[in-house]
């Protein structure tokens, strides 16, 4: 397949030390590739280098009981919907689940947010975490957002708290143990465990028997 081709090539090119996005340009012209095409192999493909770091980083929430867990908001909760609608989430190549959904900054509260936070919040108080979330605040309607964790997390009787900051990367490229699929963040050196929070959903899920909502795939 195309793609394939294309995800080796831009592999290639990374794992020689070019900048990610001149990778995927000179690859993505070549094969003629579409945004969607292009997003995958960004989202799914990584150097040697970032698969050996992300893995040594990733940790389980049941490793994590009682320690303070910080969350990229907008990125789990949309990776959380997608698997709740069905859509595609795939695990990656570092070894992290990625959705495609493709609408950070365009992010609207719809009719399947609260059950992605239910099933979010569930699974903190599952593993007895405190969690601190935090939302982009240039995002439309953030702050209605954050009231509404904070009134789910109060009825979860789950201890943490909702921000939302100007800037959310820099937040928690200085936290010790956040939960994130951007690449941005892990690769931060502040950034000592990983959780993917995708991954704990679907365990979860099917070890207490609930619908696997999603396409989950590995690539």
């Amino acid at each position: 397949m195309m793609i394939e081709k294309a995800k080796e090539d831009f592999k290639y090119l990374i794992n020689r030390g070019y900048k990610k996005d001149v990778a995927l340009n000179f690859v993505a012209n070549h094969y003629k590739l579409s945004r969607e095409e292009r997003l995958k192999i960004i989202r799914t493909t990584h150097s040697d280098e970032e698969i050996k770091l992300t893995k040594k980083k990733i940790k389980k929430l049941k490793y994590l009981k009682k320690k303070t867990i910080y969350i990229d908001g907008f990125n789990v909760l949309i990776g959380l919907e997608a698997l709740i609608k069905g859509h595609e989430v795939i695990l990656c190549d570092d070894g992290i689940y990625r959705d495609f959904e493709n609408v950070y900054g365009k992010y609207k509260i719809n009719e399947y947010t609260e059950k992605a936070l239910s099933h979010l919040l569930e699974i903190l108080k599952y593993y007895n975490v405190k969690a601190v979330i935090y939302l982009d605040a240039q995002v439309s309607k953030s702050g209605m957002l954050a009231k509404k964790i904070r009134e789910m997390m109060k009825s979860f009787n789950i201890e943490g708290e909702v921000f939302c900051v100007k800037n959310c990367d820099y937040e928690l490229k200085n936290k010790e143990v956040v939960a994130t699929s951007d690449s941005v963040i892990i690769k931060s050196k502040n950034v000592k465990y990983v959780v993917d929070l995708i991954a704990e959903a679907i365990e979860y899920l099917k070890k207490n028997n609930k619908n696997n909502y999603g396409l989950i795939r590995n690539i």
